[in-house]
């Protein structure tokens, strides 16, 4: 089982001994590999879930550049950072134009493997960061040009939105402006916001449009600073 920190890779790969030696430099590093075999199982789970890293071996070069240009027309995916694993170095370029960040040609070399991951970490972490939501019941006031300000209350937050419990309607494509203060800080955040889903339940999504520096600054901090403390001890 993955852990709320851990960042989530999926490994293409139908060789046995590349498998084993990208999960035994991966692991420790708590990176969650999941393994498909194929291109097809592998577009599957890019649809159905959310990955911060890509990893694929070229069997069938024209098959997985394909794969990662697909990866990178998805809107969850944008971000992720993709390996490519190589027969030869005449395959960068077309690599590199497809979406690869980073490249790695047979045969894996421990050295080459541990530094082009350490290189690559950071960004996974990153790109973890910006989809981690964590839990949040804090009142969120809410005004616009049309509406008096009301009360609502929140149910988690992420670097790029949140989700709430509204008793009041909005509409799907509503702007808004949001103030709340963050657990353990002092002072009060003002952020533009739309209206992103609903649903019947009183519940709905916003995506953050207008941030100030210092609050996008403050809010990555909070959320790191959440994310640290859903570490194992």
């Amino acid at each position: 089982m993955s852990k709320a920190t851990d960042v989530r890779v999926l490994l293409v790969s139908d060789n046995i001994q590349t498998i084993d030696t990208l999960r035994h430099f991966m692991e420790p590093m708590a990176m969650h590999v999941e393994i498909c075999s194929d291109i097809d199982s592998a577009t599957r789970n890019l649809c159905r879930r959310k990955f911060e890293a890509v990893i694929v071996e070229f069997r069938d070069p024209a098959e997985t550049l394909e794969l990662i240009t697909k990866s990178r027309g998805m809107t969850s995916h944008k971000g992720a950072v993709v390996l490519a694993i190589l027969n030869s170095s005449s395959e960068m370029p077309d690599a590199f134009r497809a979406g690869a960040n980073f490249v790695l040609v047979r045969p894996l070399l421990p050295t080459i493997l541990m530094r082009t991951l350490k290189a690559s970490y950071p960004l996974m972490v990153r790109e973890r960061r910006r989809y981690f939501r964590h839990p949040l019941q804090i009142p969120i006031y809410f005004s616009s040009i049309s509406r008096p300000e009301f009360v609502a209350i929140s149910i988690n937050v992420s670097e790029g939105g949140m989700a709430l419990a509204c008793l009041i309607p909005l509409q799907v494509g509503e702007r808004v402006s949001l103030r709340l203060t963050l657990p353990g800080t002092k002072s009060t955040t003002t952020i533009g916001a739309e209206v992103c889903w609903t649903d019947n339940a009183g519940r709905m999504g916003l995506v953050f449009v207008r941030v100030s520096t210092v609050t996008v600054e403050q809010l990555q901090s909070w959320i790191a600073d959440r994310m640290e403390e859903c570490q194992p001890c």
